[in-house]
């Protein structure tokens, strides 16, 4: 052999050795990211080694993160059944009830929750009583006659948002 087909072939021996040798170097910063991501808190000896480790790590975290889903929409749920049986809508009437003291001391109250069900409060004020009422409300209707004071309150409370 000549040696300028040594000289290439020691060339390209180089050349395929830097190749090499940039993908190595390339390959374990790219491990050292892994392993930095899925350290976390734990020890170095837990870190994971190969392919496989890191595939069953990221397996646990998504099963993990499964459970939490399932467990955050259950309190959702709960939390949003509870705040449908809460009082939303609230109308309030203020008047003179018996017309013979002035001020607006009477009023009826309407308090309902997300379904329109819940209670019509009357308080009649006078001088020498005071008398207080409370009527069912169902699905926005009572059972109970209303007086305008309180279909008034209940019209409120059903009609603002």
């Amino acid at each position: 052999m000549s040696a300028t087909v040594l000289t290439y072939i020691s060339l390209g021996a180089a050349g395929i050795s830097l190749v090499f040798g940039v993908y190595a170097v390339i390959a374990a910063g790219q491990a050292r990211k892994w392993r930095k991501f899925f350290s976390g808190n734990e020890a170095a000896e837990n870190l994971p080694e190969n392919l496989e480790d890191i595939i069953e790590k990221i397996a646990q975290r998504l099963k993990q993160l499964d459970e939490s889903s399932d467990k955050t929409a259950s309190t959702l749920e709960a939390i949003t059944n509870q705040l449908n049986t809460a009082t939303q809508h609230v109308g309030i009437i203020r008047y003179n009830g018996n017309g013979d003291d002035g001020g607006n001391l009477s009023f009826s109250a309407a308090l309902l929750d997300a379904h329109q069900s819940g209670i019509v409060i009357t308080s009649l004020h006078g001088r020498q009583n005071s008398r207080i009422y409370a009527k069912v409300i169902v699905s926005g209707a009572s059972e109970q006659t209303l007086s305008e004071e309180e279909r008034e309150a209940l019209i409120q409370a059903l009609t603002k948002k």
